[in-house]
């Protein structure tokens, strides 16, 4: 038997209290479609053609027979949302939406959902709203009668009497006649925190009960864009959502589509855009951190560059982003958050500039921004980027930068996506890290099986094995964690067999969420977090350790990384009262968690007497310990 030694008195490191968090990004169906509990999808009929060929406003409805379904643009809602449905038929005819990925939504018995929409009709028109089956059994519906030649929003409730994987919404004209419809919605009245216009509540709880410290948004990829049009807008994502702008998601992409999902339905209709991150934020109790267009697309594609000379505008996006966190009523963007239901300011403190950008164009803008921004806002911590992936020429490139620019950002964000046998090898990656250079961010990283070999994305499981070489890594930045400040897993989000991307840490369809064991690891490490390391040594070189005190009580977290179980001595240079909570997690290398089976790998509590520990293989273990 083997021991591991605490010391509690040699103090390796302050831990940051920011270690773990989240990064959210509209990928995988995880926006619309996903955490956003919207159903309907193309609800404004402003879907469209990224390349101007085919008229994609119908796309996601369905004509029903005997109707004559047109879209029209004269005398529109507003000057953003320009097209809406005409319909015109006999009884029972109508228009059915698909909902994301063609797959309807799902309903309960009593389960009540908000239906909206806005309506003109030149002539009284009787209007349906009903929630059915693709056989067309009805299980909940409302129906008003319409008969404004003007705009009228409409918005009533609709209480399902049955439970269905697959339901669908349609509009019908029970009696016949004609109307024009715009922004019809539908939201189950159960959000998370009972907000409106808010987020599905059984994924935003999974996410909060990881507890995060910070959420990193809206990307990611998503923020560079593929064209100049394409680009991340924030502006374009706040205020009434009858005004907010529709945008075509990236990922919709064919050279997305490695696992053979369609995903031409996939735009960005900002419904959640950044009021409600930052009140996402603030439900979950995360720091913002948003990531700002620096005036560059895409480098893996089309690497658009703004001319350095005309960056004056995204300049003053930041400067306005940050008034409208921050500023108060006096302000111009600071009224807006207000005049959106949230007079208090979000307190915003970081910013990304840029996603994963890198080189000699990147840094020269970044020093712009970098400029500009600590002149007006000095209190402002700004993130750079050490580009996609850890080594290189663009990594090297980014070093040297930071060495001869020390005080010009707070943290540098690394991303690195890497077969699990690396994380095992870079457990001390960052033990040698000049302390002198800006902190660490490490913004997105995964372990992706087979990484080193080109593995296709099909292949890179969400299994154990990959969870456990993740945890061993996580050793070594609790270690470093002075150094090392904040940290967050990606993507968050995928829709089962509508994903662009995988491994994913939160999986989930039209019924269930449920979390990979990825998930739980981040989960335990978030929630038994110390205030500072002390030093742990083991005998044993398969056991990787760290050990932490916060208050009174000292957390110790053991990973095993072999195929053998281990039994260890755990001795303490200070008494012990009692142990608090032993929690463990194990599995075989290739354990899956799945809709049929969600939690074949997750965490189990105990409480052990004494200080020998019994150390599965392939294990995780945290023990919680009351100091004397």
């Amino acid at each position: 038997m083997k021991s591991i030694t605490i010391n509690t008195k040699k103090q390796l490191n302050k831990i940051s209290p920011f270690l773990y968090g989240i990064f959210f990004e509209d990928i995988n169906y995880g926006g619309d479609g996903g955490l956003y509990a919207e159903l309907i999808a193309n609800r404004s009929f402003e879907y469209y053609d990224r390349d101007n060929i085919t008229d994609k406003h119908k796309m996601c409805w369905e004509t029903l027979i005997g109707t004559d379904f047109e879209i029209r643009t004269y005398r529109p809602i507003n000057d953003i949302h320009t097209h809406y449905a005409h319909i015109v038929g006999k009884s029972k005819s109508g228009i059915r939406n698909t909902s994301y990925g063609g797959e309807g939504f799902a309903s309960d018995i009593n389960k009540t959902f908000i239906f909206s929409c806005y309506a003109r009709a030149d002539e009284n028109t009787k209007l349906s709203a009903v929630i059915a089956d693709r056989k067309g059994k009805i299980f909940g519906k409302i129906e008003f009668d319409c008969a404004d030649k003007e705009w009228h929003k409409y918005e009533f409730e609709i209480i399902t009497n049955e439970k269905c994987k697959n339901a669908y919404l349609s509009i019908i004209l029970p009696n016949g006649g004609e109307a024009d419809l715009e922004f019809i919605s539908l939201f189950p009245k159960d959000t998370f925190k009972d907000r409106k216009n808010g987020m599905r509540k059984d994924i935003a709880e999974m996410i909060a009960d990881m507890k995060p410290k910070f959420m990193r948004f809206p990307g990611g990829c998503i923020v560079e864009g593929r064209s100049y049009d394409n680009m991340y807008n924030w502006k374009d994502t706040i205020g009434s959502v009858e005004k907010r702008k529709t945008n075509w998601n990236r990922w919709q992409m064919e050279e997305y589509r490695n696992l053979g999902y369609n995903a031409d339905d996939y735009f960005q209709s900002y419904g959640i855009g950044f009021f409600e991150y930052f009140q996402f934020c603030e439900d979950i109790g995360a720091k913002p951190i948003p990531v700002v267009n620096c005036g560059m697309t895409c480098q893996w594609h089309e690497a658009l560059l703004i001319d350095t000379d005309k960056l004056e505008p995204f300049i003053q996006d930041v400067f306005d982003l940050i008034e409208f966190a921050n500023g108060d009523e006096n302000s111009e963007w600071g009224k807006k958050r207000i005049e959106m239901g949230h007079k208090e300011p979000f307190n915003l403190e970081y910013i990304g500039i840029g996603n994963e950008q890198w080189g000699k164009e990147y840094f020269e803008r970044y020093e712009i921004f970098e400029k500009r921004i600590t002149e007006k806002y000095p209190d402002i911590k700004l993130i750079t980027s050490a580009g996609w992936k850890n080594r290189g020429w663009e990594y090297d490139l980014a070093y040297d930068w930071l060495s001869q620019n020390k005080d010009k950002a707070y943290a540098v964000d690394e991303h690195f996506y890497k077969e699990p046998e690396w994380f095992l090898d870079n457990i001390n990656r960052y033990d040698d890290y000049d302390r002198r250079l800006p902190k660490v961010f490490i913004g997105e990283w995964a372990a992706h099986l087979d990484a080193d070999k080109g593995s296709p994305i099909k292949d890179r499981k969400n299994n154990w094995y990959a969870a456990l070489c993740e945890a061993a890594f996580l050793t070594g930045i609790e270690n470093n964690a002075d150094h090392v400040v904040m940290t967050c897993y990606a993507p968050l989000l995928a829709k089962e067999n509508h994903n662009q991307w995988q491994p994913n840490l939160i999986w989930f369809d039209n019924e269930t969420v449920y979390g990979t064991p990825s998930y739980y690891v981040q989960k335990l490490f978030s929630e038994n977090i110390g205030d500072y390391a002390v030093e742990a040594v083991c005998e044993d070189t398969d056991l990787k350790i760290t050990a932490a005190v916060k208050d009174d009580k000292l957390i110790v977290k053991i990973v095993n990384i072999s195929a053998e179980d281990k039994t260890s001595e755990l001795n303490v240079d200070r008494g012990i009262k009692e142990t608090c909570k032993t929690i463990s997690v194990s599995g075989e290398p290739d354990d899956e968690n799945s809709v049929k089976y969600p939690v074949s790998i997750c965490p189990s509590t105990q409480k052990l007497k004494g200080n020998v520990y019994e150390i599965k293989k392939q294990s995780v273990i945290i023990i919680e310990l009351q100091l004397c």
